[in-house]
């Protein structure tokens, strides 16, 4: 028999103690109105997210819907003769996690490079020789590189046409912002030497001004939506079930995709297709390419299930560190002559921000260097007034230069930010690109959450969670500014829910929120940082129904 987790309210009177009979009193009048739970868990660990009652050790569930939150004792006597009871073992359940920030590749199928972080260009040669040879022609052929490879001098078409005549081969950068394409690869996507003239990215050219195979933002955003839109949709609602099955062993019930390739309304049919236990926000991704904005306007219904949201859109003003185009208001530390590059004018941006005024479409704008996060901020300045920005919750995806003097300005216009803690996870390149001065405040997250600035955490790579959670606790960059776990977990949950503007369905295990919660393999909150990458959750409910369930509870 597990043991009770020990649950005391106060001695004295307090307005928590208050808050906790009110509590006591409503979930046993609904046991004797005759509502009684369909499913109870007890004896557990509950993080409930809220601030309030933030601890409890019992949950009761009736239909989709949380109808108790205590302790053990006070839950139980809510069953009824029918009532499911899970006892968890005093395992911790935190609310289901939703991802703010994430992509989901939609590609025709591929054969994927076996490469390590940041090959050589010698690397990455050898590994595609191998995989010609058991690839047919004709067929994709992709992998990653970091920086090595894009700074090197031969990292061109030419040389990428002279390792593999045959195959598209598709090399993309880890960070999502620089792409190499061989002949082949860019024939697949329908790119010729007479490359659509898109705003915001460059399609490179050699010194005969032949296309040199390498694409950078908006250019590589036209050709991974020319890739994407080749999917069968049979095809693209299967990755779109993976990527939930996938989510579920981590206790993920939401996930956001910001601006990926697919246009809008077709991935709104394969979302609904899908028919999967997962909670979708869809940001389509507007793209100018030849004087035409491809998906500028929402997609017809705007919900078209209960579990798709197809509003908001996406904008990209700048690039990473990474390749050093995130553009920032001083040149890089490691290249003098570099200050990264601004995608978008002036006009474009305040063109995007007025239509996000205008309407009830959420807007969330990629900015990472300080000159990006200033261009944005300044565009909502001009765009309206604090009291209806407040209202809208203009997103800063990333912020990673978000400097101290633009906090405040942050701050009073209502905006918020998505951080996606894994990029605190290259210390040393991004000392080397800003040195120490700036390294001093980049990547806030504790001084955000100080200055009452609302953070909201995605993984923009890798979906394990705990993954993100151990590096916004531990903040390898910068640990002046890491969060406290339960902060962590918040910010995964409830900012996370804030900032699609569902906060008063989901985020928090509390009456009436959906019952969306996830049952971890260890504690999150006291797990040595070293054993947290491990965690997983043994128990997924999505809505008050179990979606993934690893037989450790019984």
């Amino acid at each position: 028999m597990a043991s009770v987790i020990p649950f005391s309210v106060p001695s004295a009177p307090s307005a928590a103690l208050v808050r906790f009979v009110a509590l006591v009193l409503s979930v046993a009048a609904a046991g004797c109105a005759g509502n009684a739970p369909d499913t109870i868990l007890i004896n557990g660990k509950v993080f409930t997210a809220d601030p309030t009652q933030p601890w409890a050790q019992a949950i009761a569930i009736r239909g989709d819907r949380i109808v108790g939150t205590a302790d053990t004792a006070t839950i139980v006597a809510m069953a009824g003769p029918s009532t499911r009871t899970i006892d968890v073992g005093g395992r911790t359940i935190i609310p289901g996690i939703n991802d703010a920030h994430t992509h989901i590749s939609i590609t025709p199928p591929v054969d994927r490079l076996s490469l390590p972080f940041n090959p050589t260009i010698n690397q990455i040669a050898d590994a595609i020789r191998a995989q010609i040879k058991t690839t047919p022609a004709g067929r994709l052929i992709e992998g990653e590189f970091g920086d090595q490879a894009w700074e090197h001098p031969s990292f061109t078409r030419a040389w990428l046409d002279s390792i593999a005549p045959e195959h598209p081969v598709w090399l993309a950068a880890f960070t999502g912002h620089g792409t190499l394409l061989n002949s082949k690869a860019l024939a697949f996507v329908g790119i010729d030497e007479q490359a659509p003239k898109t705003e915001g990215g460059e399609f490179g050219r050699d010194d005969r001004g032949r296309l040199n195979g390498r694409l950078d933002e908006y250019a590589e955003s036209f050709a991974r939506r020319q890739r994407a839109i080749k999917t069968d949709a049979a095809e693209v609602a299967r990755i779109y079930r993976q990527y939930a099955s996938e989510a579920r062993a981590f206790g993920i019930t939401s996930t956001q995709l910001l601006g990926d390739y697919l246009p809008a309304v077709d991935a709104a049919k394969a979302l609904v297709a899908s028919d999967t236990p997962m909670r979708w926000h869809y940001f389509r991704f507007p793209i100018v390419a030849n004087g035409e904005t491809l998906d500028s306007k929402p997609p017809l219904p705007p919900q078209p299930s209960p579990n798709v949201d197809m509003r908001g859109m996406k904008w990209i003003l700048d690039g990473t560190p990474i390749e050093r185009l995130g553009f920032n208001r001083q040149p890089y530390a490691d290249a003098p002559g570099k200050s990264g590059r601004l995608n978008l004018p002036a006009a474009r941006i305040d063109l995007f921000v007025g239509w996000a005024y205008g309407t009830e479409d959420p807007l969330a704008v990629h900015a990472f260097g300080d000159g990006a996060i200033e261009a944005y901020v300044a565009a909502v300045e001009r765009g309206g007034t604090p009291e209806v920005w407040k209202q809208k919750r203009p997103r800063i995806e990333h912020g990673d230069m978000l400097a101290p003097d633009l906090i405040p300005r942050v701050k009073a216009m209502g905006m918020l930010v998505v951080q996606n803690p894994t990029h605190f996870t290259f210390p040393e390149i991004f000392l080397a690109r800003y040195g120490k001065e700036r390294v001093a405040w980049i990547q806030p997250m504790k001084s955000l959450l100080d200055a009452g600035i609302p953070v909201a955490i995605g993984s923009d790579g890798p979906m394990n969670p705990f993954l993100n959670i151990m590096a916004a606790t531990t903040h390898p960059t910068n640990p002046r500014e890491a969060l406290t776990r339960e902060q962590a977990v918040s910010a995964y949950t409830t900012g996370a829910a804030f900032a699609e503007f569902k906060e008063k369905e989901k985020g928090r295990l509390v009456v009436g929120m959906l019952a969306d919660l996830a049952v971890l393999s260890a504690d999150v909150f006291t797990v040595p940082v070293e054993q947290m990458e491990g965690i997983r959750s043994v128990m997924t409910m999505f809505g008050g129904r179990i979606v993934h369930e690893t037989g450790a509870i019984h």
